[in-house]
C-alpha cells in the first residue's frame, strides 16, 4: 500500500466521505438490521474492517474507492474467499457493484477493473475445484454469469 493509503487506513469511511451525522442514532429496532450495521461499519476505521465488513459495505454500494482496493488484496491471497455466505460471496459481490451509484465505480477504475478481471481469469479454470461441494452448481453458475455481464461493460 502507497503511503495515501496507510494515512487512510486509520479513518472511517464517515471520515474519508465527511460525512457528519446529524439527527439520531441508527437502531436495530427503529431502522433494521442492515441500515444499523451499515451505520456502526461506517464509523469503524478502515483498518479494522474485517474481510466480512468489506463484502457487506461494498454489496451496500458503500465507500467504493477505499473498499475495493482492500478486496482485491484479499482475493489476492484467496481468491474464493468466503468472508460470510459461501465461498466466492466477495467476488460476487464485486461483479454487482452498480454503476449509477454516485462513484461510477468500475468504469472511472479501469486499472483495478483488469486486475480483478486478470484475477478471475487465473482463477476460473479452478472454480469447481476451489469451490468444492460446498457450493452449488447455482453459486458457480451465477458467478459465470455476472462475470460473462461485468467484462460487457
Amino acid at each position: 500500500m502507497n503511503n495515501k493509503n496507510n494515512k487512510e487506513q486509520n479513518h472511517s469511511i464517515c471520515q474519508l466521505e465527511g460525512w457528519d451525522w446529524k439527527g439520531e442514532t441508527i437502531t436495530v429496532e427503529d431502522d433494521g438490521m442492515t441500515a444499523y450495521r451499515c451505520y456502526k461499519l461506517t464509523q469503524k476505521p478502515l483498518k479494522d474492517l474485517s474481510p466480512e465488513d468489506i463484502r457487506f459495505l461494498i454489496g451496500q454500494q458503500c465507500g467504493l474507492p477505499y473498499l475495493v482496493p482492500m478486496a482485491l488484496e484479499i482475493l489476492e491471497k484467496d481468491f474464493f474467499i468466503e468472508t460470510e455466505y459461501y465461498k466466492g460471496d466477495l467476488v460476487a459481490d464485486l461483479l454487482q457493484i452498480k454503476d449509477d451509484n454516485k462513484y461510477d465505480y468500475w468504469p472511472s477504475h479501469t486499472e483495478e477493473k483488469e486486475k480483478f478481471c486478470e484475477m478471475y481469469m487465473k482463477n476460473q479454470q479452478n472454480m469447481e475445484e476451489a469451490l468444492d461441494v460446498s457450493v452449488s452448481r447455482h453459486i458457480i453458475k451465477k458467478i459465470r454469469k455476472l462475470f460473462d455481464k461485468f467484462c460487457e461493460q
